[in-house]
């Protein structure tokens, strides 16, 4: 028979054993995970925080073991709890963070035989080297990938990807499941509704896991390639902070120099010294000739787009970013050349549209070329910012639609995307004014005066809308007031002698010309003689004051149009024709003038 004593230490052994097993295997685990998160701190320089993903505590019908899983909490990846469930959390932890070296820690982690791997296992085993081979092509794989099959929603993804296509049959029940699909984003010539499906998937993938530096980067690098650079950054950020690998360093440099923030993308660049081999050398080149352009050091950014088609001449991308370079340095027959060549490979790249369209605005003066290229380019690529704002341009410039749209409507299109868009407000303002929508107009020219005031065709623009609208008071301060601070601008007296003739009176105002012909330049004494016309009170002195002020200006075409709406009153209609024909020459782009000029054709035959 037992002793008392012999069945109390018996008891107590047999109760105490497991749960002391349970309490040690969870401090191991969670050693083990700290170690782990370690090595990640160490190869990114940054804290490992926010690399965990959400905890899950095991639930246990014991009290003790429940007691001990509330104590220590187990960081888990978003994973599913059927495929990979056999599948250590930290590995699959790491292959969701998808920064090359996680990606290596976690194939090292997972290395064993292959007679000992499961169908899981190799299966994961593929995926991260897909990530590792479409995301980071600068990283060699080390370890061995294995035949798996095509019928689990991973492989499926991915063969899917091979094909340009994005797979919608792999349920999004993990990370992987939902992430995977999206990389066909880098696959080239996806179609406008694959780029679609793939902007809603990564979005996806960062609500299972926001830390993610593959999703980030993938995000980031979608944003940019829509040229939405300020949406852009604070995912490559993200993924920046996350690892420093070249693709990361260069794509981020390149948002940030988009952005304006030249000095910060040199600093990141810096990173890039650590890459070796002749493709990142290349690379580093590539962006460097980039951020050169933005700070608009034309000079630094052509010779380093020069060493960069030295070594790889038939870079259809570099051949283009000369052409740009060119184009903003005003050597358009080097530019031509250039567009040219590149045409024979591709002539349906919106970059290469925009510059055409941009020659044939600049240089040729052909505005109905340059109209068909960019409605060219609208139709292939609707959304494009600098397609629209070039079509607005056009607009604004021939008072015609452009793309079946006039500026203020081209206009209003990008500033939904860019609200602060100043040469969309710029635009927009143009065809407002064009088409008389006074307040509108004004609410515009109200909000870009505040913000440049010292603009002096802004302010003229800002004068005339006050003055349609009977806000005699407001154009006559600010006009007053610019001309007081700059006399010797000749816009700025235009603006402030339009402003005089319709506040003063008319002694006022024919004084105030009077006063200021003697000295004024040929431009100016000619708009002095055409604003006196109106104050004149018979045609003849104002037909004398409008040939004074042709005599002075011999192209000043409110001078020539007004000639014509006196005689075309007067139903001298050839003659009225003779100016008008003049105003054409002058304005061969504007539309409405054209289109009185045929109309009174029609009528003298």
């Amino acid at each position: 028979m037992l002793k008392k004593a012999d069945c109390l230490h018996k008891f107590n052994s047999s109760f105490l054993k497991p749960a002391l097993f349970v309490v040690f295997m969870l401090c191991l685990n969670a050693c083990a995970s700290k170690s782990g998160n370690d090595d990640l701190s160490k190869e990114t320089g940054h804290s490992t925080a926010a690399y965990e993903p959400s905890v899950v505590a095991e639930q246990s019908e014991q009290t003790d073991t429940a007691q001990a899983s509330e104590a220590i909490k187990l960081p888990t990846a978003a994973k599913s709890k059927s495929y990979f469930a056999k599948i250590s959390d930290d590995i699959l932890k790491d292959v969701e963070y998808g920064s090359p070296s996680s990606i290596t820690a976690a194939m090292t982690a997972i290395h064993k035989p292959e007679a000992e791997l499961s169908e899981n296992e190799k299966v994961l085993i593929y995926a991260a080297s897909e990530i590792m081979r479409i995301l980071w092509s600068s990283q060699k794989i080390t370890w061995n990938v294995y035949d798996v099959t095509d019928e689990t929603p991973y492989t499926g993804a991915l063969k899917s990807v091979k094909n340009g296509i994005y797979d919608t049959s792999t349920g999004n029940t993990d990370f992987l499941s939902t992430f995977l699909p999206v990389l066909v984003f880098l696959t080239p010539n996806i179609t406008a509704n694959v780029q679609s499906q793939c902007e809603q998937g990564i979005l996806d993938s960062l609500a299972i896991n926001p830390y993610s530096v593959a999703a980030n980067y993938l995000a980031g690098l979608y944003y940019e390639k829509k040229t939405e650079y300020e949406k852009a950054e604070p995912y490559l950020s993200k993924a920046y902070d996350g690892s420093h690998t070249i693709e990361i360093v260069l794509e981020y440099a390149k948002v940030l120099s988009k952005n304006g923030k030249s000095v910060l993308a040199e600093e990141v660049m810096k990173e890039a010294g650590a890459g070796n081999g002749e493709s990142t050398s290349l690379a580093v080149l590539k962006q460097n000739a980039w951020i050169a352009f933005e700070k608009g050091d034309y000079a630094a950014a052509e010779e380093a787009v020069a060493r960069v088609l030295q070594q790889t001449p038939n870079d259809l991308e570099f051949v283009l970013f000369r052409a740009r370079i060119f184009i903003e340095k005003n050597d358009y027959i080097h530019a031509v050349s250039l567009l040219d060549m590149y045409a024979r490979q591709n002539d349906t790249n919106i970059d290469y549209l925009i510059l055409r369209a941009r020659v044939q605005l600049d240089w040729s003066k052909n505005t109905n070329a340059a109209t068909e290229t960019i409605e060219k380019a609208m139709q292939l690529y609707p959304d494009n910012v600098d397609a629209l704002l070039i079509a607005a341009r056009i607009s604004s410039l021939t008072d015609g639609p452009v793309g079946g749209k006039y500026a203020d409507e081209l206009a209003a299109i990008v500033l939904e995307k860019k609200p602060s868009n100043n040469d969309a407000l710029v635009y927009a303002l143009d065809g407002l004014v064009q088409r008389e929508n006074w307040q509108e107009a004004y609410d515009i020219s109200s909000s870009l005066i505040k913000k440049q005031p010292d603009n002096e065709s802004l302010l003229l623009k800002h004068v005339t809308v006050c003055l349609k609208l009977n806000k005699k008071s407001e154009a006559m301060e600010i006009a007053q007031r610019a001309y007081n601070q700059n006399p010797s601008s000749e816009t700025i007296t235009q603006a402030y002698i339009l402003a005089s003739t319709q506040v003063l009176s008319r002694d006022e105002s024919i004084k105030l010309i009077d006063s200021m012909l003697p000295s004024a330049s040929s431009k100016i004494k000619s708009y002095l003689y055409y604003r006196r016309s109106f104050l004149e009170r018979s045609e003849d002195t104002a037909l004398a004051d409008l040939r004074s002020s042709l005599i002075a200006n011999p192209r000043n075409s409110d001078s020539l149009f007004r000639l014509y709406e006196i005689y075309y009153d007067k139903k001298d209609y050839r003659k009225a024709q003779y100016y008008l024909k003049q105003v054409v020459a002058i304005n061969p782009n504007d539309s409405s003038v054209r289109k009185l000029n045929e109309a009174l054709t029609q009528l003298i035959q």
